[in-house]
């Protein structure tokens, strides 16, 4: 997982100067949301049950998990041998200072696109100049600007500068992060491969769920909450690359669909705030990386992961319509509110 060394912690610079820059004056709704969206997500006065919507999230995740982790039957490993790599894992990661095989650091671009952004003058020309000048990254940000999360018109967004105007600014600056995150993402050729790729596919989802939720509650928000659940991204993907490390060293060890699934629901959560710590990001990022129901960010975070989940099973046709709608109701998702976000991510009620 060496590109997880090299390529996914862009989200430092981005961390650092969103706790700076956030400001609780409102724009105009142009400068805020994308064209097209203020007329599609109405403001919500009631603030959700973090506690509803956080167990419906994991009910959801869950879900994901035993997908993610299906694989084909196997001899199954004794009890003395889970037993063996559980602990060889969590000793990988119980650790101060994580090895740096698993921990992502700043890509060398982001201090540039972070002192675009934080120039309100130039911040398009800039981002777009400076995304040009990266083949991979101008692909990556295009093809999420074209994608059903983002595209808002019939014809095909072709530069970064039609991006900017179709999109936003601050619609570009989570696509950025999100495309500097996606590398990190790549697939193995055995033992569990369909992870990393349903894990991304998630996050892009929830990422943009996440924003359109904040949109509804606080439009300051929205990067910030993209932010977020990238950035909680990172856990399982830690504990998912220390599980293959050990079982690459033990190849006589079957791998446990069962265990993985342990090891991430308990430490990957661990692993986010770990690396959120060690970015040094605000301190409201790390409090919506936490059990924080007073922290919006914390309730977005948790709604845009809830949206992004269900969206991807139903594409699976691991849920039907009748319990995703079962699941939103039971998170207290106001009906309307739940119908706009579904619609921004999929285009269907």
């Amino acid at each position: 997982m060496r590109a997880l060394v090299f390529l996914a912690a862009g989200l430092l610079g981005i961390a650092a100067w969103a706790g700076l820059r956030r400001s609780r004056a409102s724009p105009s709704t142009s400068q805020r949301m994308p064209a097209g969206a203020a007329d599609e997500v109405a403001l919500v006065d009631q603030p959700l049950d973090p506690v509803r919507v956080e167990t419906s999230n994991r009910a959801a995740t869950e879900r994901l998990w035993v997908l993610a982790f299906t694989a084909p039957s196997q001899s199954q490993a004794s009890d003395v041998v889970n037993r063996r790599v559980r602990d060889n894992v969590v000793a990988m990661l119980q650790v101060d200072i994580l090895d740096p095989k698993y921990f992502p650091r700043r890509p060398a671009l982001m201090p540039q696109l972070m002192q675009a952004v934080n120039d309100p003058r130039a911040a398009a020309e800039k981002l777009s100049r400076i995304v040009s000048h990266d083949p991979v990254l101008t692909s990556d940000v295009l093809r999420l600007a074209n994608s059903g999360l983002y595209r808002m018109s019939p014809a095909p967004i072709e530069t970064i500068q039609r991006a900017i105007v179709v999109c936003g600014v601050d619609a570009l600056r989570g696509m950025l992060a999100a495309a500097m995150l996606r590398p990190v993402f790549k697939a193995t050729s055995k033992n569990f491969p369909r992870l990393p790729r349903m894990l991304w596919e998630r996050t892009e989802r929830a990422a943009r769920a996440a924003e359109l939720y904040a949109a509804a509650i606080d439009p300051a928000d929205r990067f910030e909450a993209q932010l977020a659940v990238l950035l909680n991204a990172l856990g399982p993907l830690v504990v998912y690359s220390a599980a293959l490390d050990v079982y690459s060293r033990n190849p006589h060890f079957p791998p446990s669909a069962d265990l993985c699934v342990e090891l991430i629901s308990e430490w990957a959560p661990r692993m986010s705030r770990h690396i959120a710590r060690d970015w040094q990001t605000s301190p409201r990022l790390l409090a919506a990386l936490e059990q924080s129901p007073a922290e919006p960010l914390y309730v977005a975070r948790e709604v845009g992961e809830l949206f992004g989940t269900l969206s991807l099973l139903e594409s699976q046709t691991v849920i039907a319509r009748d319990e995703r709608l079962e699941l939103l109701t039971e998170a207290g998702l106001p009906l309307d509110l739940s119908s706009n976000i579904w619609a921004g991510l999929t285009g269907s009620a």
